[in-house]
């Protein structure tokens, strides 16, 4: 009887554990990230807003354009879909009615998803480098921007999201070219945009 017993023990535990290593197994499956179109994209945007917050001071674009690949798809999470071969910003001006030069370095900047819901891919911008130059000012932004892509609207946002372990910040400012005090080493900042991408684009997460 008592090993009829142990039989049925190791039985009931053999079973679990396969149950156990089956689900273990299911849910250790990467997440897929379905691009549609994908490929060689163009993205335009209106005013984009480089936001200092450790004072409020701003910079303001009157517009900005990129350029860029997407991949048709790719596995995990957070996982990188694309990149931002190119970026250019016009009519950049800040405080005291300074203009600016914004000049990007480290291309490609890669475009990460880490979430979806309802048609929205929650992730950032990474590899961010950019130099701000103008009268009196020379700076150097480096980092993450994180975002969201809507696929109702086709539109990439880069804008401040709470809990967002992804940020920007000031590496260097010239100490003879101090940005007037404005900017300081170590500050953070963000940055928030609209860039309608073409061909639209519908991103999914399996």
């Amino acid at each position: 009887m008592r090993r009829r017993v142990m039989s049925i023990v190791a039985t009931s535990a053999a079973a679990t554990l396969a149950l156990g290593l089956t689900a273990m197994s299911a849910s250790a499956q990467p997440q897929e990230w379905i691009i549609d179109p994908g490929g060689d994209y163009t993205a335009s945007s209106g005013t984009t807003v480089l936001t200092n917050t450790a004072n409020g001071v701003t910079l303001d674009c009157a517009g900005s354009d990129a350029s860029g690949t997407l991949a048709g798809s790719a596995s995990g999470s957070p996982a990188q879909l694309g990149t931002i071969a190119d970026i250019s910003w016009q009519s950049c001006s800040g405080p005291l009615g300074l203009t600016f030069e914004v000049v990007p370095r480290n291309l490609p900047w890669s475009i990460n998803g880490e979430s979806y819901a309802d048609g929205v891919t929650t992730g950032y911008i990474g590899g961010i480098v950019a130099n701000l130059t103008g009268p009196g000012c020379d700076a150097t932004v480096e980092g993450a921007a994180p975002g969201t892509y809507d696929n109702a609207t086709d539109t990439l946002a880069p804008q401040p999201i709470t809990g967002s372990a992804h940020i920007l910040t000031v590496t260097s400012v010239d100490p003879l070219a101090n940005c007037f005090g404005l900017i300081n080493q170590g500050n953070e900042v963000t940055f928030e945009g609209a860039y309608v991408v073409t061909p639209g684009q519908d991103v999914t997460l399996q």
